[in-house]
């Protein structure tokens, strides 16, 4: 029992050490290389070890990837291959990588993938395809990978998505599909993400929204639709998404808006409409949105406004109103009942932006203002457009993949040239070599003892 503990212990420590680290790359951290530079077509020739968990490539020179790229590496877990100009990829370059958790081919310009690339890779959780020049996907690209949390499409040049695309990712939390050409969604598309969180279809050229499309959605909870062409919305379009918070619609070519659009919308936190050329507000259209607190409508052609359009928003916090030609004064009451409204943003057309809320708020959208004084401070206007936040736009930096203290997550800030200071890790790194040492010690001592003390009982009873 002893000799087996003590090999353990050996053989943890012969784990720890770093393995011998291919000439052209970089080794921080034991079992993952970053390199940079060479050819897409020869990455065989850096001879990385087929033992690596964890391996960075960006700004490699323009090539195909081969099918003996990544051969032999069975116990590879993410593997990031970005910044670079992929022209081709064979059909079997990854079918040794069994065991990888998140593939990255981000900013490669890849123009087109085998049908059966992914195949066996199941047990894939983040796959990233973005900014590359996919203007199509075979329909079963992605039907082996029933394990997948998150996928990445956005930024390529896609116009039309297959029905059946996505029919076997049943566990999807994260879909991006924006910076797209796509005109339409079919039906059915969306029909088996139960689980699906959050959507961004934004920068796209979508122009309706049907009824069935998000049926399936109950667990979404943001969906981004912004800066597309819509011209219409289905009643009951959202009806199904029950746990929705936040819904982005502005920037689009909407003039009408069912009245009730948003009447199962409890949960919404935040609703963007600005820079739709919306005519009208239906009376009721947010008499079921008691949860909002952040409601934009600059930029619309609103010629009136409804008396009781927010009487319900008791929980309102922010609003953004455009006071153009057309919506000459705001009605009698608009805003009794805002009690918890801290920001109200209207601009008068050739005046300046002047702030009011309910009551004692009058004049404290920004910072303290006496009650008589109604004028803005800032002469630069309202509060920051919504449109001008990069909050906006999905991510496409580094950022998107969750933080984590794994190797990857460290490999790809050094691929932006952000790195971080590990001096933290190395004690620790160190301070663990310490504390194995020690107990080996302890281990050895312990067993030369025991030999020591079976030797002389062995002794005393030949003498006896």
């Amino acid at each position: 029992m002893l000799r087996r503990t003590l090999l353990c212990v050996v053989l943890g420590l012969l784990r720890a050490q770093p393995f011998p680290c291919p000439t052209a790359c970089k080794c921080v951290f034991r079992d993952a290389a970053q390199c940079s530079g060479g050819h897409v077509a020869r990455i065989s020739a850096l001879g990385l070890p087929s033992n690596l968990t964890h391996i960075l490539l960006f700004r490699m020179g323009r090539g195909a990837l081969q099918n003996h790229s990544f051969v032999g590496m069975t116990v590879l877990q993410r593997l990031i291959l970005s910044d670079s100009h992929i022209s081709a990829i064979a059909p079997g370059t990854f079918n040794d990588l069994i065991k990888l958790k998140t593939l990255r081919l981000s900013r490669n310009k890849i123009p087109h993938l085998p049908g059966a690339l992914l195949d066996e890779m199941v047990l894939l959780e983040q796959l990233f395809l973005d900014h590359n020049a996919l203007r199509g996907i075979d329909q079963n690209m992605f039907q082996k990978l029933g394990n997948l949390r998150e996928l990445f499409l956005n930024q390529n040049e896609l116009d039309f998505l297959p029905a059946n695309l996505f029919s076997n990712l049943g566990n999807l939390k994260l879909l991006d599909l924006s910076g797209n050409n796509l005109t339409h969604l079919p039906r059915g598309l969306l029909g088996a993400q139960a689980k699906l969180e959050k959507l961004l279809l934004h920068a796209n050229r979508l122009v309706s929204l049907d009824a069935g499309l998000l049926r399936s959605l109950g667990a979404l909870a943001e969906l981004q639709l912004h800066r597309n062409h819509i011209r219409s919305i289905a009643p009951g379009a959202f009806d199904r998404l029950r746990s929705l918070s936040a819904l982005t619609l502005s920037s689009n070519r909407l003039e009408f808006l069912p009245s009730a659009l948003f009447l199962h919308s409890h949960n919404v936190t935040l609703l963007t409409l600005f820079e739709n050329p919306l005519e009208e507000l239906p009376e009721v259209l947010f008499g079921a949105m008691a949860g909002l607190q952040e409601l934009w409508l600059n930029g619309t052609q609103l010629s009136t406004l409804p008396s009781a359009a927010f009487r319900n928003l008791s929980s309102l916090r922010t609003l953004g109103v455009t006071q153009s030609p057309r919506l000459s004064a705001l009605p009698p009451g608009a805003f009794l009942g805002l009690g918890e409204l801290r920001a109200l943003s209207l601009q008068a057309n050739g005046l300046p932006p002047r702030c009011a809320g309910p009551g004692e708020r009058t004049g404290l959208p920004l910072r303290a203002l006496p009650e008589s004084d109604l004028q803005c401070p800032d002469p630069r206007g309202p509060p920051p457009h919504p449109a001008a936040d990069s909050s906006w736009e999905a991510p496409d930096n580094p950022a998107l993949v969750p933080s984590s203290p794994e190797p990857w997550a460290w490999a790809q800030r050094v691929a932006t040239g952000n790195r971080q200071d590990h001096s933290l890790f190395w004690g620790f790194y160190v301070l663990l070599l310490a504390t194995q040492a020690i107990i080996t010690g302890i281990i050895v001592f312990t067993m030369i003892k025991i030999g020591w003390l079976f030797r002389k009982v062995i002794r005393e009873r030949a003498l006896g």
